[in-house]
């Protein structure tokens, strides 16, 4: 595990079913990473596209969140998501995300991202809208 990233957690949800995610919070945002595993992989033995989707809405919603400070009230839920896939990754890549806020309002926030590879390769992009989870 490269330095600063620590277990995702959520072992007893959806995520822990994905397994493997690895992140780094920092004040404004959240890095995400994931070593592609066998189970992630698609028949053609590739990342499934919906383990990259999955991975991109962590991101996202993480990099929300921090953005907008944790909040015991909940989490940022995902409205809207747009994206585009123009590469893949093997088993044994690390994917990272990483995602910037371009604005926010009282009750939602937009947000950019994209997903690498390790080796620099742009994998996905995306931009999201989150509905900003209720003030304390």
């Amino acid at each position: 595990m490269s330095a600063g990233f620590a277990p995702l957690g959520q072992d007893d949800s959806f995520l822990g079913h994905v397994g493997g995610l690895t992140w780094h919070r920092q004040d404004d945002r959240t890095d995400v990473r994931l070593e592609v595993q066998t189970h992630h992989l698609n028949p053609n033995g590739h990342a499934h596209g919906g383990v990259l989707f999955t991975l991109m809405d962590i991101t996202l919603g993480a990099t929300v969140e921090s953005f907008l400070g944790e909040n015991p009230a909940g989490h940022p839920i995902t409205v809207q998501l747009s994206s585009s896939l123009m590469g893949s990754a093997r088993q044994g890549e690390t994917i990272l995300g990483q995602a910037q806020v371009e604005s926010s309002t009282r009750t939602l926030t937009f947000v950019d991202g994209r997903l690498t590879s390790g080796d620099g390769r742009l994998l996905m992009t995306a931009r999201a809208v989150f509905r900003n989870p209720p003030r304390a």
